[in-house]
């Protein structure tokens, strides 16, 4: 990640680089994007504020 943002002498870059993943995604999306949802629990309570969304401790 360091090597995309800052030169080797340390300074950020302020320029822009290329993605070499960015191709593959924009590729992929229209694929798989009826195939992706949210499972979250049962459905029928959902505690925004205590569930764990994208880590191990709720927000």
């Amino acid at each position: 990640m360091y090597a995309k943002f800052y030169t080797k002498s340390g300074d950020k870059i302020k320029y822009h680089k290329r993605s070499s993943v960015w191709p593959g995604i924009k590729f992929a999306e229209p694929i798989n994007k009826p195939f992706i949802g949210w499972i979250i629990r049962n459905g029928k309570k959902i505690y925004f504020w205590r569930d764990t969304w994208a880590t191990s401790i709720p927000l």
